[in-house]
């Protein structure tokens, strides 16, 4: 019962390549977007199941954004490698990853310390998930330009992440130092 919510966690992680091979192969926006409504779905259960079954634990706490950060990288490149994001934006996300990977590993290795995330993080984060749904269906519904929605929105989660990203660098970075 303490695997399931690990069990939960990685299956959001294997839904970044099946959105991928879905778009790339498959070339169905719906089907690419239920597997990624399905993953979001799962970063909500994971929690509860982990907090419902008392299997809340540190290799969940890496487990968890690693997850996150394979959903959205493989998503954010299958978009732009089909025209639906733009490419600079998905290097933007995709290298944004990567460097809060590092820095979280980094801070996690040196202090012995997960880094939580903080309210500005987790508002983009709820952009960038809309940014994705959205750039994934982008049918058209209301006489809208679904790509443009989908762009302004992953901007938004960018600008929000990034600055974040900064603000927490900036703080650590003058944070004092115990020897």
């Amino acid at each position: 019962m303490a695997l399931i919510p690990n069990a939960i966690t990685v299956s959001r992680g294997l839904c970044g390549p099946i959105v991928m091979g879905v778009l790339l192969v498959l070339h169905s926006n719906v089907l690419a977007f239920t597997v990624f409504l399905f993953a979001i779905v799962t970063d909500l259960l994971d929690g509860w199941a982990a907090r419902l079954l008392r299997a809340e634990s540190r290799w969940a706490l890496f487990l968890d954004p690693l997850s996150d950060k394979v959903l959205t990288g493989f998503t954010w490149a299958a978009l732009a490698m089909v025209g639906h994001a733009p490419a600079w934006m998905a290097v933007a996300m995709i290298v944004r990853d990567l460097i809060v990977g590092v820095g979280f590993w980094w801070g996690a290795r040196t202090t012995g310390v997960f880094p939580v995330a903080r309210p500005p993080g987790q508002i983009s984060v709820a952009f960038e998930g809309t940014a994705l749904c959205v750039l994934l269906y982008h049918g058209p519904w209301i006489d809208v330009h679904w790509p443009t929605v989908g762009s302004l929105l992953g901007g938004v989660a960018l600008a929000l992440s990034t600055g974040d990203l900064l603000e927490y660098a900036w703080s650590r970075l003058r944070a004092p130092t115990t020897t």
